[in-house]
């Protein structure tokens, strides 16, 4: 079976990026651009499976929400403004700043958390509505009748506004993303301090949790610098044409629906195979959730599993056992077919979970129980630092060595049914 996969199936996925790199350009998730990306994919699907074997659709995103500045930056500016105001108003009492710091403070890390580091829609019914798409393409064997299994393919055809500070700073990005955290909790750590001071009377406890210019110049204003000015590019289609991250998982997934489609015999009987483009991954997995959401009796009733391609760049295929920043466990079954299937395929792959950052399309279908995984073929921190979410991260920087790798693992995977 490996050797079934050839330079030609990872030369088209390359292909495919390239065109749409150079047709449409990058592609925000719910602008026109995007949409413009996903119609490509949809034509490449329906040139292998016919017209009436794709669907693409339709679903309603905020993605303000997530593509916004880091959620509670201005919180994080009211909360050091009200801490330094406390008793400089004539007549006002202590608490009438204090209490509101605190909220403040606590306001910033608990959006933090629950929207980016546990992917949780907190705050979205705040923002302005859009449309995405996700498209889908469908398979079987033309003599099937009876389908008790599925297996998706899956990556995503939107792209990313820039990282204003790795774009500018680099390695130097690491170190002020740790200043951001070191300025929520320190914050946090002095409204409490002054709320302790107000609620005992104690001024000297007040002054001890009242900012001063040592902490407002590191780590306070630091953190609301990098805050509000964390993206670039957050008009139109963007500037991140995002060929690595993630046209080169949607392309994939095209490129398997080509081969098995000229392969009919690799599809294990009563097997449906789904090659699935999610939109909006970028505003928070926006696409994959709500496929979820409007297919998951049917997901549940077929025995899904997915494989999502996500960052194909590196020869050596990370395989995820979690995600959502490690927050959220794959099946370790679904983790035991895919070494499988790279061991089979004879390609170099590690097992991994996932790091601080790390959030793919693969997470709501574990969410929801089902057996899911990601491929994640990306070297961090050296690539991370030369184009992830930045304006480079254009068709050049792919080569054909991953993108075979992993086409080789999936081939061996669907065979055996994703077992």
């Amino acid at each position: 079976m490996p050797d079934m996969i050839t330079d030609s199936d990872a030369h088209y996925a390359f292909d495919i990026v390239r065109t749409i790199c150079t047709e449409v350009g990058p592609g925000l998730p719910a602008s026109p651009q995007e949409r413009e990306r996903a119609a490509i994919i949809a034509k490449e699907l329906e040139s292998h499976l016919g017209a009436g074997n794709v669907a693409v659709e339709e679903f309603t995103v905020a993605p303000g929400a997530s593509l916004s500045p880091y959620p509670g930056s201005l919180s994080l500016i009211l909360a050091a403004l009200l801490n330094i105001a406390i008793g400089r108003f004539a007549g006002a009492p202590p608490w009438l700043t204090a209490v509101p710091a605190l909220l403040f403070s606590i306001f910033s890390p608990a959006l933090f958390i629950f929207e980016f580091y546990l992917g949780r829609e907190l705050i979205d019914p705040l923002f302005k509505k859009k449309q995405s798409v996700n498209v889908i393409g469908t398979l079987r064997r033309p003599e099937a009748r009876n389908v008790k299994w599925l297996l998706i393919l899956s990556g995503h055809h939107d792209s990313a506004p820039e990282n204003t500070w790795i774009r500018f700073l680099g390695y130097g990005f690491f170190f002020l993303s740790a200043t951001y955290f070191i300025g929520l909790m320190t914050m946090l750590v002095m409204s409490i301090i002054q709320v302790a001071g107000v609620i005992a009377g104690n001024a000297g406890l007040v002054r001890a949790g009242t900012l001063g210019w040592v902490l407002l110049v590191y780590p306070i204003v630091p953190s609301i610098i990098f805050a509000l000015f964390v993206n670039r590019g957050r008009k139109g289609g963007g500037i991140v044409p995002g060929a690595v991250d993630n046209l080169s998982g949607s392309a994939l997934a095209v490129a398997m629906c080509r081969f098995l489609a000229k392969n009919p015999s690799c599809i294990p009987a009563e097997t449906e195979i789904r090659f699935i483009s999610f939109g909006s991954e970028e505003a928070g997995l926006r696409g994959s959730r709500r496929y979820v959401e409007r297919h998951l009796d049917e997901l549940k009733r077929l025995d899904t599993r997915l494989l999502n391609f996500e960052m194909v760049a590196h020869p050596q295929i990370a395989i995820l056992t979690s995600d959502v920043n490690g927050t959220t466990k794959h099946t370790p079954e679904m983790i035991k077919t895919v070494v499988a299937a790279a061991q089979r395929a004879g390609v170099p792959y590690k097992v991994r979970s996932a790091y601080l950052g790390v959030i793919t399309d693969a997470a709501p279908f574990s969410w929801a129980g089902l057996k899911a995984t990601t491929l994640l073929p990306f070297k961090v921190p050296q690539q991370q630092i030369a184009f992830y979410h930045q304006k480079w991260d254009r068709p050049e920087v792919l080569t054909i060595e991953p993108l075979l790798n992993v086409l080789k693992l999936t081939a061996e995977w669907v065979r055996n049914g994703g077992e």
